[in-house]
C-alpha cells in the first residue's frame, strides 16, 4: 500500500518570497545611494591630491636647479619664471603645453637659521611661488628654501 500525501506536500518551499526580494532590493539600493553621494568628495579629494604632489614635483625640480647653480649666481635667479606641463615637466615659456608657472626670488642677506636668533651666514633663501599659469585656479603656494654656501 502506497502512503498518502498530503496536498501540501508536493509543493516545493525552498524559494523565497517576493516581499523578501523587494526587501533585499531596497537595502541594496539605499547603500548603493549612499556610495553614490560619496563620490564627489572622493573625486574633489583626487583632484586636490594630484595637485599637491604636482606641485612638490615643480618645487623639487626648481629646488634642483637652484642647488646646482654656482653659489655666486644663484641671486642672478631672482625673478626668473619656470613653465611646467600638466605632468610636472619644465617646458618653455611660449610651449602650448605650458600649464605652470614657478616664479623665484632670493634675499641674500644673513638667513635665520630655523627656530633660533642666530643666522646663517653665507646662505640665500630662495622663495618659489607656484601658480597655474592660465589663472582658471587662483589657489598659489609659496615655498621657502635655504641654500647654504657649499663652496662650489
Amino acid at each position: 500500500m502506497k502512503p498518502r500525501r498530503s496536498k501540501n506536500s508536493s509543493r516545493q518551499s525552498g524559494g523565497f518570497s517576493l516581499i523578501e526580494i523587494v526587501i533585499a532590493i531596497g537595502l541594496a539600493a539605499f547603500a548603493i545611494v549612499g556610495l553614490i553621494g560619496l563620490m564627489p568628495q572622493g573625486l574633489t579629494t583626487l583632484k586636490q591630491s594630484r595637485s599637491d604632489s604636482l606641485r612638490a614635483e615643480i618645487l623639487k625640480s626648481v629646488a634642483n636647479t637652484a642647488k646646482q647653480t654656482d653659489f655666486s649666481l644663484i641671486s642672478s635667479l631672482n625673478g626668473t619664471n619656470f613653465y611646467f606641463d600638466a605632468d610636472g615637466v619644465l617646458v618653455t615659456s611660449g610651449s602650448p603645453d605650458a600649464l605652470y608657472q614657478a616664479v623665484l626670488s632670493t634675499n641674500s642677506a644673513n638667513v635665520p637659521a630655523s627656530g633660533s636668533a642666530y643666522t646663517l651666514p653665507g646662505a640665500i633663501e630662495v622663495s618659489v611661488n607656484i601658480c597655474r599659469k592660465d589663472n582658471t585656479n587662483s589657489e598659489s603656494t609659496t615655498h621657502t628654501l635655504i641654500i647654504p654656501d657649499n663652496g662650489r
